[in-house]
């Protein structure tokens, strides 16, 4: 498996961003999104599952300033999860059937400018 972390120092719009994996690494399109390799979280209530935008799925609840977020990605199990630290709380997220037959890259997508984050090795 594969591990990072990200830490969201500004989250940019309510829906300003989507962390993750994606399959590509140029993508056709600007919408990357929407490309059927992509899975990851958005700022808002919502996630990307295989290029479709889901919004209320698993009570996510969105990206916040201050959050960290470690991300394992197993080729083997075809599975994304996020561990979301805010707070003094921490919770888990995951995303199966994340199939990246030309292998995984990670994603981070951003609407807006102003959007900061910073990369770590996940401890």
């Amino acid at each position: 498996p594969s591990q990072w972390q990200v830490e969201v120092i500004h989250p940019g719009s309510s829906s300003g961003m989507v962390l993750g994996i994606i399959g590509k690494r140029k993508p056709a399109s600007s919408f990357s999104y929407r490309d059927a390799s992509s899975f990851g979280w958005c700022s808002g209530n919502s996630m990307v599952v295989a290029g479709s935008y889901q919004v209320g799925r698993v009570s996510w609840p969105g990206w916040e300033a201050g959050d960290k977020g470690i991300f394992t990605y197993s080729p083997s199990n075809a599975s994304l999860s996020l561990r979301l630290v805010r707070g003094g709380g921490v919770r888990e997220f995951s995303i199966g059937n994340c199939r990246m037959p030309d292998g995984a890259f990670i994603y981070c997508h951003f609407y807006k400018n102003g959007t900061a984050l910073r990369f770590t090795r996940a401890a």
